[in-house]
């Protein structure tokens, strides 16, 4: 035993000695034997003891599946799975900090590996490089605010790039394991696909709060089993540009990321060593047929084909995008024996079919996609470049419409609608049309909880506390004209899907244009009923709605009252 050469060292006595030991014991949560113990307390001790027992440097070295929280003095050995970008931040002091991370495989498992400050030098280096054996000094294990261990180095710790002391055999290379896109979940930490490029977004710029200039650009993947929206930042982006729609691909090194405004959606981020391939391999897409229905709303951003009847077709729309280019868009249910669905066509489909489509025709809806909107709490259909509308010859009894539950509103909207063009004096109305052109902003405003009000107009004697509070603008269109209609707070709220408090949170980050084109896509040509408050604005010369509440149009209530009103 050594542990007379640490008394001769330090002067600690033996008793204290041992009393190191059990905690160390007890720290790293029995994984290490009493003499294991001792040499790494001999180490924190600046005692070298490595010629004493070359035996316990092998014993010292903890797997990463057995790593918990709070173990102290870790050695790992490991090969670099993936390498993250570093992040600058203020500190409280003012100064700038550093910090990055990589994410650290063995046999047994991954864990992230964090670095701070002058530590994060190393991410550079030029021979820190993915499959890389790396030896880890002195890390300490913590909970991160994902909920997942990770360990990080702190001050005294150390990482050494190709150790000479490691049997390079225990750690083989790690290799690349191509995963369905159903497979993916939130425990894996670098994710490998092979599919079709399906939508590709433009590279989009935008401000950091830091105040720094950076750029996007994502694309949505698909194989067999579904879809998946994978996004590349700052100079990553530059790897998917030479990538466009339809091309088959491998792409390596991704990170998932639960999408901020859908707990039901995972998304993928790409690191610094992603790696984007072309293969001629093509991925088959049209396996996914869709006996039932009300199947479909079990599918999660998949590709499918079904058939089914026309249940409804609207009239053909006119919306207004952001760069005010105006496009056609067409919607439609399809229904079967068990249940409906939405359907929506963009630009040249939309005209071409609006000529076409008749109630009671049948169809085949071949490789759309499922997409889940918030408007209507549930899935519907959307068009990609490959997929394919046929008509069929198929009959189906007793199919299922489309049925809205307007209880909570059916007291209130007396479905005594004003024309948009007849709008010319304030007052109360109710008017129906469709969203016709994108949202280009949602305004977060400080308002008082007693009046509403925003805080610097407020005339509460006693004011309330300070809340954010929502306001969201959209262009009504009925066919005689368009008016611009105001929601705010609940209805905003309602309309949009999420509480402010999140919309707020999303304000000044990277992803929010992103958001406002899915909320747009989602929002664009959808049948509502408004009634509120007619104003007339100075700022825009003309009459405006200040909604009190809408619902969707419901298709059965409006074919009754149109009967009625033609004395059927």
């Amino acid at each position: 035993m050594f542990i007379n050469k640490i008394i001769e060292k330090t002067g600690l006595n033996k008793k204290d000695i041992e009393e190191l030991v059990r905690k160390k014991k007890e720290e790293l949560k029995g994984l290490i034997s009493e003499e294991g113990a001792l040499f790494v307390i001999a180490k924190d001790l600046g005692v070298d003891v490595r010629e004493e027992n070359k035996e316990l440097l092998n014993e010292i070295d903890i797997n990463i599946s057995d790593i918990t929280s709070n173990m102290k003095n870790l050695t790992l050995i490991g090969r670099i799975k993936d390498i993250y970008n570093i992040r600058t931040f203020n500190k409280k002091d003012g100064s700038e900090g550093h910090v990055g991370s990589f994410l650290l495989n063995d046999n047994s498992g991954d864990i992230r590996v964090v670095l701070w400050d002058d530590h994060v030098r190393i991410l550079n280096n030029k021979e820190f490089v993915k499959n890389e054996l790396v030896k880890i000094i002195n890390g300490y294990a913590k909970q991160g605010i994902n909920g997942r261990i990770e360990v990080q180095i702190g001050r005294l710790g150390k990482i050494i790039i190709a150790p000479e002391d490691v049997d390079v055999k225990k750690y083989p290379k790690i290799k690349d394991d191509l995963l369905k896109i159903e497979e993916v979940n939130l425990n894996q930490r670098s994710i490998s696909l092979e599919g079709k490029i399906i939508q590709n977004f433009p590279i989009k710029e935008f401000t950091s709060k830091t105040g720094d200039l950076g750029k996007l650009c994502s694309i949505i993947l698909a194989d067999d089993t579904g879809t998946i929206r994978i996004t590349f930042w700052n100079e990553d982006a530059t790897k998917i540009e030479a990538f466009t729609m339809g091309d088959h691909v491998i792409i390596s090194s991704l990170n998932p990321k639960l999408n901020n405004l859908d707990n039901r959606t995972i998304d993928l981020n790409a690191s610094r060593n992603t790696n984007v391939k072309k293969i001629k391999k093509e991925i088959n897409l049209e396996n996914n047929f869709v006996e039932k229905i009300k199947e479909l709303q079990d599918k999660k951003n998949a590709i499918v084909t079904f058939n089914g009847i026309v249940s409804s077709v609207d009239n053909l729309k006119n919306i207004t995008l952001k760069t005010e280019e105006i496009v056609s868009l067409l919607g439609f249910t399809v229904s079967d024996d068990t249940d409906f669905i939405r359907v929506t066509l963009w630009r040249d489909n939309a005209e071409e079919f609006s000529e076409v489509l008749k109630k009671g025709m049948g169809l085949r809806l071949k490789n759309v996609m499922t997409k889940y909107s918030n408007f209507s709490n549930r899935n519907e259909i959307s068009f990609l470049k490959d997929s394919s509308l046929e008509l069929i010859d198929l009959k189906i009894d007793n199919i299922k419409h489309h049925e809205i539950d307007s209880n909570k509103s059916k007291n209130i909207i007396t479905g005594n609608y004003t024309k948009i063009d007849s709008i010319n004096s304030p007052g109360y109305c109710e008017i129906k049309g469709f969203i016709a052109k994108e949202i280009k902003n949602i305004t977060i405003y400080e308002a008082c909880s007693k009046c509403f009000k925003k805080i610097e107009n407020c005339n509460c004697e006693i004011k309330g506390t300070t809340l954010p509070r929502m306001i969201l603008n959209l262009i009504i269109d009925d066919e005689t004209g368009t008016i611009r209609t105001t929601f705010i707070g609940e209805s905003a709220e309602k309309i949009i899907g999420y509480k402010t408090d999140k919309i707020f949170e999303m304000k000044d980050s990277s992803e929010f244009e992103s958001f406002l084109d899915k909320k747009s896509s989602e929002l664009l040509g959808k049948d509502i009923v408004v009634r509120g408050k007619i104003k007339y604005s100075d700022f825009t010369s003309s009459y405006e709605l200040i909604a009190d509440i809408y619902q969707e149009v419901n298709v059965s209530e409006e074919l009754n009252r149109t009967a009625k009103e033609l004395g059927i």
